[in-house]
């Protein structure tokens, strides 16, 4: 794992890269993390790392970033922008680009995968529209719309705020202000009117320029489920966006894993069974190649 700055408009982004860990040093795939909105990021960063360890032992190179504004990144989240955003990932692209031809100069021909977790899968199908190459894309419960998942969020904090004693009225008003206000503090993060407004516009649609679709949904489970995984019973939002997709010809694989959302959990329990399909999934992909 190896940690660098990378330089996007004159500000620094953190990036963890992990290098494929095989004896020949040519990549499987070459693989760009966009983490999710808000706390969800830092939740899930337990797991993430560890899926990213694991396919860089199976031979993939994986660069994690952080967003203008998130993480370790430089920036505040109340300056964070949709825009900005979609620019570090395609700047991450590039430098992965750049990489992987230094990994295998004979034709650098392992592919592109954009790996989103929530939101950050609505992130990785704009930013793989501005670029010229195919793109593989690699979904961790894939938000559909950005405006739904923004009315959710707004949802949860208004929840959260009652059980602290706000009464309902106050909430009211203060949802309604806040619709005009050019920022909104929602449990402890500042989102600005155009990141609000890039957020609610971004639909998952995917670009010309797709090559494949690998997704896993989680779904809550007892303790006896954990660790079996199912293919046919994804959510029926999900099931219809996948007919989508492969009704304009997109090669589609699906997994559905038991486990927790851990993207709202502090301290979730690992989830072995999670990793393992990911991984499935992506050698399927490569042996169709093959």
């Amino acid at each position: 794992m190896q940690p660098f700055s990378l330089d996007v408009s004159g500000r620094s982004r953190f990036c963890l890269y992990h290098p494929p860990r095989r004896v020949d040093a040519v990549a499987r795939g070459a693989i760009v993390y966009i983490h999710p909105f808000a706390e969800e990021m830092n939740f899930s960063r337990r797991m993430v790392a560890l899926q990213a360890r694991m396919l860089a032992a199976q031979g993939y190179a994986v660069l994690q970033i952080d967003l203008s504004g998130c993480g370790d990144s430089a920036g505040d989240f109340s300056e964070a922008r949709w825009s900005a955003w979609v620019a570090d990932i395609i700047a991450a692209a590039r430098w992965t680009q750049s990489h992987r031809i230094r990994h295998n100069p004979i034709d650098g021909t392992e592919p592109l995968i954009f790996w989103g977790l929530r939101a950050g899968c609505l992130l990785a199908t704009e930013a793989a529209s501005a670029l010229d190459e195919p793109v593989d894309f690699l979904f961790w419960q894939p938000v559909l719309s950005g405006e739904a998942y923004w009315r959710q969020f707004r949802r949860l904090e208004v929840a959260a705020r009652a059980l602290e004693n706000y009464g309902n009225t106050r909430e009211n008003q203060a949802a309604r202000v806040a619709e005009n206000t050019p920022a909104i503090e929602i449990a402890g993060y500042c989102i600005s009117s155009e990141l609000i407004a890039g957020l609610s516009a971004a639909q998952l649609v995917l670009p010309a320029n797709t090559r494949r679709v690998s997704c896993v949904e989680l779904k809550p489970c007892s303790g006896a489920e954990q660790g079996n995984t199912h293919s046919d019973s994804l959510s029926s939002t999900l099931t219809a966006a996948v007919a989508a997709w492969r009704e304009q010809g997109t090669s589609v694989r699906c997994a559905v894993v038991p486990g927790a959302a851990f993207w709202q959990i502090a301290e979730a329990e690992d989830c072995p069974a999670l990793r393992t399909a990911t991984a499935q999934l992506l050698m399927e992909g490569s042996d169709d190649d093959a």
